[in-house]
């Protein structure tokens, strides 16, 4: 920068002005973006040769005052260290996140440098390996941090706002007909058979039956609590609020589950669905359902088509979409919809029978009086 006077120059792929004001010289970084740096030094000439004259440097208050740099790498680790109530799962998603997505691209940038076009870039190579989805959930954390950047005015403005989340695929439901379920129940090796069943028949997600307890199952009311998840050996509440819920324990849950109470598979902790050696189940169970889809001469569809299955069951039988919304944990009646919409049974005749029911009825009445 020897000799530089006041103006724009660019180093490597980044713009900076420098400016002498009120007797010392500043300089500011806009990264790539050089049409901004010429209007911010053009506004910045301006303010200075009012404050000369009136001595009144108010309007550069903004660019005298010292700089704060960080790069990236910390201000992430200052993010999570001030979240405390994150759930134990979700800090450490985002620790993953960071480790193998973040830090290896923006760790060692300071965050005033990066720019949308690097963000952009980074979605871009990002999207090539892993789905929309998981792709979005890492964008999610990278926006996040660059707003409290923001915030905070270590950056002039966020990176992020500029690049739109990817277009996610609906997910895939692909539920089993009643007998189609049946059948791969009843291929399902006996020691895992009540959990299936009762993933089956409750719609409850893999996770919040992975951490359910006896203390839990209340055979009196016939319900179970989901008041928890567990995933990859740590529990904590479930996915959102909604999800703490009580569930109705239909008769073949309630078979399921007797018959696993008087097993001889127990676990000193009172956790109901275990592993063969009475452990904690922590991870998916895909092969065992794998291997009965197989067996039953079925095509094959993850496990969790049966949280999926239940749904559509519930629906073409007639049951109430706000029923099912609260079993399942929905936090809005929309999100039944957007998912089990065309599972709805058309009870169209149905309700016009009754809508004529009732004027027939409210008739009847007016002729009497």
């Amino acid at each position: 920068m020897a000799g530089v006077k006041d103006g724009i120059w660019k180093r490597g792929n980044n713009w900076y002005i420098s400016v002498k004001v009120n007797g010392r010289r500043r300089v500011k970084s806009f990264g790539r973006d050089r049409k901004a740096a010429e209007l911010a030094l053009a506004e910045i000439l301006k303010h200075r040769a009012v404050a000369n004259a009136t001595n009144d440097w108010s309007g550069l208050a903004e660019f005298t005052k010292p700089k704060t740099r960080k790069i990236f790498a910390e201000v992430a680790e200052d993010y999570l260290a001030e979240r405390a109530s994150l759930k134990y799962s979700t800090l450490r998603g985002y620790r993953e996140v960071l480790k193998n997505y973040l830090l290896p691209s923006f760790g060692k940038m300071e965050v005033s440098d990066i720019t949308e076009e690097d963000v952009a870039r980074f979605q871009a190579e990002v999207s090539r390996n892993v789905s929309a989805v998981r792709t979005n959930n890492i964008m999610g954390l990278l926006r996040y941090i660059m707003k409290v950047c923001l915030r905070r005015k270590l950056i002039a403005e966020n990176p992020t706002v500029g690049v739109r989340p990817l277009t996610e695929k609906q997910p895939d439901i692909d539920p089993l007909t009643k007998e189609e379920l049946d059948l791969a129940l009843s291929k399902i090796v006996p020691h895992y058979r009540p959990l299936f069943t009762c993933l089956a028949w409750t719609g409850a997600r893999p996770n919040e039956l992975f951490a359910l307890r006896w203390k839990d199952v209340d055979f009196n009311r016939s319900e179970i609590r989901i008041n928890k998840g567990r995933v990859r050996g740590s529990e904590d509440l479930p996915k959102t609020a909604s999800s703490s819920r009580v569930i109705p324990m239909l008769s073949i849950v309630r078979t399921a589950l007797e018959q696993l109470k008087g097993g001889d598979t127990a676990n000193l902790d009172g956790y109901v669905f275990t592993t063969k050696n009475g452990q904690p189940i922590d991870k998916h169970l895909d092969h065992v359902w794998r291997s009965a889809l197989r067996k039953a001469g079925l095509r094959h569809r993850p496990s969790y088509q049966l949280r999926h299955t239940f749904a559509s069951l519930c629906l073409q039988s007639g049951v109430a979409p706000g029923w099912l919304a609260n079993v399942l944990g929905h936090s809005t009646l929309q999100t039944t919809f957007k998912h089990y919409a065309r599972f709805i049974k058309d009870t169209s005749r149905e309700n016009e029978a009754r809508m004529e029911q009732l004027l027939t009825s409210s008739q009847r009445r007016q002729a009497k009086a």
